[in-house]
Order: structure tokens, then sequence, then C-alpha cells
């Protein structure tokens, strides 16, 4: 063999070796829930920077409930197109790229130099980071030790909660420390992530599958009445914990209390919104989910009333805080499995649906609670719009019934 085959061949299986599907192991798995946790902490920046930003720029709360609307609407729903292309087509090169644009932006939004800017970033920030969700959940999949699916899609999940719940109090304690034109520097633990996932290859794991890929009719899709019910269900139950993101800091600065103890109380709701998504998702396999959604709805309903009735740092307003955060997300993994069920062939536009439509229509409602809010002040607009989506949210609810796992079918889609 001549020289230059040999060459040759070397450079192919080296370009083979930089292509080969990254290995089934538990530090894989840990991985992606440390890429969780930076997706979703760098995305809960702006509840933090909201307070700064409106000082800065002199806005009001409906302002600045359609600049965090704005941001997590492209972020959520994006996500369902993502999802369905990423079915037909080989995507996973986004997913570090959408993590560490995602940082960068989100990052260096103090260095706006104006509102277009900041509004430019911030949309920015949303559109790459929307790429994440969709692309992440399929190389779990792929990644999972065979037989431990369960605790290996948990690990990464919890990833995702912790990372968006201690993001708040981390960007308050550096601009105390360091300042605001410094945040840039926050990004560096992302890119340390981007090169760990490029070099354990997790962007090369294969999730593609054209084959078994299907055109999702929306007019089929529309005559599922039960769906869309439950569709709009959440994205009511939804508006309590969009408008609780998107206002808490806001509400607590605006009593007097500092951004540290602001970004505390968030914390503490998102801690609970942790606690929630576990709890819910064990009790969904026990008592089934509809039981475990008309349960926490009723948990958010009542602890947000009595925070707000109090707005205070007492143990029971923090208690209350943590409670509206474990009932206003205890429903969503009980709400994933029932619309995969309900739509038991098409599973990932299900979830997709209900972790990025829902959300994207809490944070349009949370327009309308901040223009309630600069009309007859926060705390009232608040009680209010969480009072009257509560129920509206129970309401709907309560006749629909949830297939069993037999009646979805057993493709294995409902699980």
């Amino acid at each position: 063999m001549s020289e230059s085959n040999i060459n040759a061949t070397a450079i192919d299986n080296s370009s083979h070796e930089s292509r080969r599907a990254p290995d089934r192991s538990w530090f894989n798995v840990c991985l992606m829930s440390v890429s969780h946790f930076m997706s979703d902490y760098y995305t809960a920046f702006l509840p933090v920077l909201l307070p700064v930003m409106a000082m800065r720029y002199d806005i009001s709360y409906t302002q600045s409930a359609a600049i965090y609307m704005a941001f997590m609407v492209t972020m959520n729903f994006v996500q369902a197109p993502i999802g369905i292309a990423a079915d037909r087509r080989h995507l996973n090169y986004l997913l570090p790229l959408s993590i560490l644009t995602g940082a960068l932006f989100a990052s260096g939004t103090t260095l706006s130099p104006n509102l277009v800017g900041l509004l430019m970033i911030i949309l920015l920030c949303g559109l790459c980071s929307s790429a994440f969700h969709p692309l992440s959940a399929a190389v779990v999949s792929r990644i999972v030790p065979e037989d431990r699916k369960g605790l290996g899609t948990s690990i990464y999940i919890a990833g995702g909660n912790i990372g968006f719940a201690i993001a708040p109090l981390c960007v308050a304690a550096w601009f105390d420390w360091f300042g605001e034109s410094s945040l840039i520097f926050m990004s560096i633990p992302a890119i340390i992530t981007v090169i760990l996932i490029y070099r354990q290859r997790l962007h090369n794991a294969v999730t593609a599958r054209p084959e078994l890929s299907r055109e999702l009719s929306l007019k089929s899709l529309l005559h599922c009445r039960p769906f869309i019910i439950l569709i709009t269900s959440i994205a009511l139950r939804s508006c309590t914990y969009c408008s609780f993101v998107v206002f808490l800091t806001l509400l607590m600065t605006g009593e007097g209390y500092s951004t540290i103890t602001s970004a505390s109380c968030l914390m503490v709701m998102l801690l609970g919104c942790v606690a929630g998504g576990l709890a819910g998702g064990s009790l969904t396999d026990i008592i089934g989910p509809k039981a475990v959604t008309l349960g926490s709805y009723f948990v958010a309903l009542i602890a947000s009333a009595v925070f707000l009735t109090r707005i205070d740092t007492s143990l029971i307003s923090f208690a209350a805080l943590f409670l509206c955060g474990a009932g206003a997300y205890g429903s969503t993994p009980g709400g994933i499995v029932w619309s995969q069920r309900l739509l038991s062939g098409s599973a990932a536009f299900a979830a997709s649906m209900m972790l990025g439509f829902t959300f994207g229509a809490g944070y349009i409602v949370s327009v309308l609670t901040g223009y309630l809010g600069d009309m007859i002040g926060l705390d009232k607009a608040l009680l209010y719009v969480n009072a009257v989506t509560m129920t509206g949210a129970i309401i709907l609810l309560l006749p629909l019934s949830a297939p069993t796992p037999e009646a979805a079918g057993k493709d294995g889609s409902a699980a």
C-alpha cells in the first residue's frame, strides 16, 4: 500500500472516530444533566435582570412582562417544530451550540447600550436556547444504560430544574460582588460544558429516524377534544408558574426587600418546582395523572393565595412559596404522561406541546398581569389572575378522564 493510501486511510479512520456515537454510560448521563443545568440556568437570568433593566430604561410592569414574554414565547413555541425536524434529520450538532450561544447572550444582557439592543439580545437568547430541550431529550435516550432509563431520565430532568432554581440567587450575588458589567464572565461554565460535550461525542448521537416519522395532521389534532382541553388546562395552570417567575423579584423589590432577598424568594419557589416535579412523576405511576394534576392544582391555588395575602419573608410565606412552586410544576410530569396517552402515535410532539406551548401561553398571559399591576398594584393583580386561571384549569379538568396505558396502545409511547 502506498504512503498516500495509508495517509488517506488514517484520515478516514480519524474522521470515522470523530463521528462515533457516544457510549451508554452514567458519566454521559450526568454530563447531559449538567448540560440541562447550564441551559436552564442561563434562561433564568432574566427575572433577576428585569428590576435592573426596569430602573435603567424606566420600563413599566407591562413592558417588563412583554420583554419576558417575548423571550419565553420565542424559546418555548419554537421547540415543537425543532422536535419534529429532529425526528427526520440529524440536528444534534446544534446541541452544544445552543448551550454556548444561549449562555453568551444571557450573560451579555447587561452590556446592551440601549433598549433595542436589550430586546435583540433577549430574543436571540430565547431562539438559541429553544433547540436544547427537543435535541437533548432525544440524546439522553441514546446514552442511558438500557435497564435504567427511568433513573437516567430523572437525573437529566433534575439538572435543569436545579439550574433554573439557583440561577436567580447566583446572579444577584454576582451583582453584589462583581457588578453588572462583569456578568459576561458567568458564561465560562457553559464553555467548559460544551468542550466536555464534544469530548464525549454527545453531539454525534444518532436520534433521527426518518423511516418511522409521520406527518402530523393539524386537522386530526384539533379533532382530539380531550387533548385540546388538557393543553388548555395546563396552559392556564402555567399562568401561576409564569407570573411568579416573571414578577416575584419585582414584587419583592417593590415591597422594599433587597435584590438578594428577592432572588432568594424566587429560588425557594423554584426549588419547590424541583420537589413538585419529582413527586408528581413518582405519584403519577401510583395514582394516575388526573389525580396528580388536580391535586397539584389545588396546592398551587391555595399556596399562592396564602403568599400573596402576606408578601413577607416569614417562615409561613417561604413555605407557601415552596408549595406554590411544587403545585405549579407538580402537574407537568402527569400532564406529559396524559398527553402522550391521548396522542400515543406522536409522543414526542405531545411532550413538546406540554413543555413548550403551555408555558409560552402562560408567559403571554403574564403581560395581562403586568398591565393590571400597573393599574391596581402588582400584588392584587397576581392574586386575582392566579385565582381565576387556576380555578379555570380545575373546572376544565374535572370532567376529563385519563386513558389507561393499555387504552393508549402497546407501543410504549404512553409510558
